[in-house]
Order: structure tokens, then sequence, then C-alpha cells
């Protein structure tokens, strides 16, 4: 995984919303005390941002469909590190948010072209 400099969060994770609205999504919360748990499983993204004056990122996943009516928001607060699996241009399929106190979040993208292409 690749260390990302803070000043390009917000455009990186921008990039990640246009490229991937509507692909499915898995979200997991990874913390030393409580275990790991998913927080949504092959969903589809609705967004990932970074909010600079809130110092927040947040991932929404569903509200697009009857099928996902509502939109399930995951929010990471100070954030203190985004990891991607990819040299920039190329879109990540795997984003790891480290929060202010410690807590993982990964997202892993489920890229349709690429799935169905058998590559991944």
């Amino acid at each position: 995984m690749l260390q990302q400099q803070r000043q390009d969060w917000h455009q990186l994770l921008d990039r990640v919303t246009e490229g991937y609205a509507g692909e499915n999504v898995t979200i997991e919360v990874l913390e030393q005390e409580l275990g790991d748990e998913y927080e949504a499983e092959r969903m589809p993204l609705a967004y990932v941002e970074y909010d600079e004056h809130a110092d927040m990122a947040s991932v929404a996943v569903g509200g697009r469909d009857s099928r996902y009516p509502v939109v399930l928001r995951h929010g990471i607060e100070h954030p203190s590190e985004i990891l991607i699996d990819s040299i920039p241009p190329t879109l990540p399929l795997a984003i790891e948010i480290v929060g202010g106190d410690g807590t993982r979040t990964v997202i892993s993208i489920f890229n349709r072209t690429i799935a169905s292409s058998g590559s991944a």
C-alpha cells in the first residue's frame, strides 16, 4: 500500500467517487479492542470524500435504487494516513484510511469491468 500526501486526499477521493460510483464495495473496520468487523459487504458506492475543514474522511454506500434505498455512511475522524494499492493516476481498488484513534478502515472496490474481463 502506498501512503498518499494529505494535500492530495480530497482530489484522490473525488476521483475514486467519479470512477467507481455505483460499483460494489466492502467496508471493513479493523480495531484492536473490538476486532475486525464488516460495516458493509458488496454494496454500491455512493461516495468517498475527505473534508479538510472537519478533518474527516467519509465513505457512503447505498441510496442508489430501491434495492438499497438508504445511504449508509461511515466516518473516520482526524485521519492520519490514507494508503492506496496503486500509483496515481491509476484508480485504486483498495483504500486504507487510518483514523486519529488508530482504527483502520479498508475499502475494497469490486470493479465490474475488471471482474468481467477475468483479471480480478
